[in-house]
């Protein structure tokens, strides 16, 4: 059946359907019909029940209040301050009371938004709501940024582990098992080749903060930075550091873990437990007055590790079968034996690692961090005893 046959066909049955009395006699047209065209028998009588030429009429209950009532009680509800219709409905006598004081009003539209429901309040208000410059969700900056950098997987060579100034940067929080509030955390920077560890407190993993505790750790680094790898975390996948980053890095490429993976930053991982944990514990540092006296522990902490703890690295790792079959080096190294007899360590890099050899003995760096870590606990605590509950 062509289109104008259909045309024709459905008018000429439009018209006899709606000439028809009586459900049995209805239903046999709509037979004959859907056996003409083909057609599901619920869309051949929505077609058959259609008017030509004239409007359908609105389903559901009809308006109930008028144009008039909807612009005063657009009116009431910003005098409100823009409240919800349940908080809206309590005082609107009172608020159409105060009008009538002031100014001449229609007591029928007056009467109209009386009567209205504190749910048909908010429904009349729908159209108003939108102008009040609210703008839509701002898109999530953290996934912004982490679009703008690239994985480790992908950005890192595999000569990374053997060549010094590929570095991997974490932080630990020192909350106590608590979240909540404000509290210390510590920025660890540990390189993969040599183990060259450095960590820096920051208060509250503000971006700010975090990006002078960077500033702090990768100036102690006697190595050139050839690329940093972090966490998908906010305090490093942030606008701030974005702008410092060429001047903290200027020739080294940044790259973030892959989300739940943290066997991305081993290194610095085992450093946390290692170099941090075993140095703080796990309790809640949450005293800012105590940020200036971990600085200094931690820089004489890291200090007396990289020049005169010996480490074992990794050198290979393999499975068989079920079991894991690891392969260290034979001998341990400091991580400042590792940069000075590495051939990728510049002179004037070498230089400084020997000058911070010749500048701090060991019993001497050891008493001061002993001396460091006292007063730190100290302080801490004396701060704690102040702490009226």
């Amino acid at each position: 059946m062509s289109k104008p046959e259909k045309r024709t066909t459905l008018a000429v049955c439009r018209r006899r359907y709606a000439e028809l009395r009586g459900k049995k006699a209805k239903g046999a047209l709509l037979d004959e019909f859907c056996a003409l065209t083909g057609l599901h028998r619920k869309h051949a009588l929505r077609m058959l029940n259609a008017r030509d030429g004239r409007r359908k009429r609105r389903r559901g209950h009809p308006k109930a209040y008028s144009a008039d009532a909807v612009r005063l009680l657009t009116r009431v509800w910003k005098l409100a301050g823009r409240p919800c219709g349940k908080l809206l409905r309590p005082v609107l006598k009172d608020i159409i009371a105060s009008l009538r004081r002031h100014e001449t009003l229609d007591e029928d539209v007056a009467a109209e938004l009386l009567k209205m429901s504190p749910s048909t309040l908010d429904r009349r208000l729908r159209h108003a709501k939108p102008r009040l410059g609210r703008s839509r969700r701002r898109a999530d900056s953290l996934a912004e940024h982490r679009r703008a950098i690239g994985l480790k997987v992908d950005v890192w060579p595999s000569s990374s582990r053997q060549t010094p100034g590929w570095v991997e940067v974490d932080t630990v929080a020192h909350c106590g098992g608590d979240m909540g509030g404000s509290f210390v955390w510590t920025l660890t920077a540990c390189d993969t080749a040599t183990q060259w560890t450095e960590m820096r407190p920051a208060w509250n993993k503000g971006a700010h903060a975090v990006c002078g505790a960077l500033r702090e750790a990768f100036g102690a680094l006697p190595l050139k930075i050839r690329g940093v790898n972090t966490d998908n975390g906010p305090e490093f996948l942030n606008a701030h550091l974005a702008r410092e980053f060429p001047q903290l890095c200027p020739d080294a490429v940044r790259s973030r873990s892959r989300p739940y993976a943290k066997n991305d930053n081993p290194h610095v991982e085992q450093k946390n437990g290692h170099a941090v944990r075993r140095l703080l514990g796990y309790g809640r540092l949450m005293h800012e007055e105590t940020v200036g006296a971990l600085r200094d522990l931690l820089a004489a902490a890291s200090l007396l590790g990289n020049l005169y703890r010996p480490t074992l690295k990794l050198l290979e790792k393999r499975r068989e079968n079920a079991r894991w079959i690891k392969r260290f080096e034979k001998e341990p190294k400091t991580p400042a034996q590792r940069a000075l007899e590495s051939p990728d360590v510049s002179d004037a890099d070498k230089r400084r690692v020997r000058g911070l050899l010749s500048a701090n003995d060991f019993i001497t760096l050891r008493q001061r961090v002993d001396r460091l870590l006292a007063e730190f606990t100290r302080q801490d605590a004396l701060l704690d005893s102040r702490i009226v509950f």
